[in-house]
């Protein structure tokens, strides 16, 4: 029996619009009311989940930062919590910086970047938000400030050109104390050493005492993968990647088709 639902947001209970279909929503409703749990975990940070929480009535912690943190945008207790050890924080910066990549450090109340496409993006997208969801944003140029002052719990590089990013992701690979992971093409997430959203989906599972046999999770790219491998079912997204397809149970349509509703009714409802 089906206790707890996990779903990653970007790829799969979200559109390409970055938004919930009411398909998806009118499931997650049904799912709640047969007492079932509903969990998000998520690569985003507290300030670009915001505008979700209440959308999807999310009271309960969510797995934040590919699963460094388990926790809630508003609320300040963290229930776990790990953070880039600074000397590695510091050279993967300075690396970024050298090459041209772009590099934007996620803390728990603001994130730090220099001005690009993303952020553009984020701010625009504050416009239409209420006060309270807005992603807060700040440049800092002084990298001893970024690192002594601020705990990061997840470092978000971007290189679109895929030869720089193959190359980027080997040398990164040297810093063994941090974990690399793809969340979309041409992204690639660090974490800290065993951070993963599987690892933060056993101590959630455990925190409320579900077995994995209990627990199905929905995702759609490699840093999918580890809560896929967790659960004891796994659905991947029509669109997932093909790493998520190949440890999935089932394949449900795409994040543009309402997959998470389809998988809901056929997978856990039976409707």
């Amino acid at each position: 029996m089906i206790k707890m639902a996990v779903f990653d947001l970007d790829g799969t209970l979200l559109n390409s619009n970055l938004q919930v279909s009411e398909a998806n929503l009118q499931a997650i409703k049904e799912l709640r009311e047969t007492g079932v749990r509903v969990v998000i975990a998520t690569g985003r940070p507290e300030q670009l989940v915001k505008p979700y929480t209440d959308v999807l009535e999310m009271e309960d912690n969510l797995i934040m930062y590919n699963g460094s943190v388990i926790g809630h945008p508003f609320k300040e207790e963290r229930l776990y919590s790990l953070a880039l050890p600074k000397q590695s924080a510091r050279a993967i910066i300075e690396y970024c910086y050298h090459h041209g990549h772009i590099v934007m450090s996620y803390t728990k109340d603001y994130l730090i970047s220099k001005p690009n496409f993303r952020v553009t993006f984020f701010e625009k997208r504050n416009e239409l938000l209420p006060e309270k969801d807005r992603a807060i944003f700040k440049d800092i140029p002084d990298l001893d400030d970024i690192i002594e002052h601020n705990e990061i719990n997840k470092l978000l590089i971007i290189e679109k050109d895929w030869e720089k990013y193959k190359k980027m992701r080997e040398d990164l690979s040297v810093f063994t104390d941090c974990s690399l992971v793809k969340s979309q093409n041409s992204f690639l997430d660090v974490n800290p050493l065993g951070a993963s959203k599987g690892t933060a989906l056993a101590f959630l599972a455990k925190s409320y005492g579900y077995k994995p046999e209990e627990i199905i999770a929905f995702g759609d790219q490699d840093n999918d993968v580890s809560m896929l491998e967790y659960a004891g079912t796994s659905v991947a997204m029509g669109n997932a990647c093909t790493e998520a397809k190949n440890v999935a149970d089932y394949i449900t349509l795409s994040n543009d088709n309402d997959g998470v509703a389809h998988g809901i009714y056929k997978y856990i409802l039976h409707k």
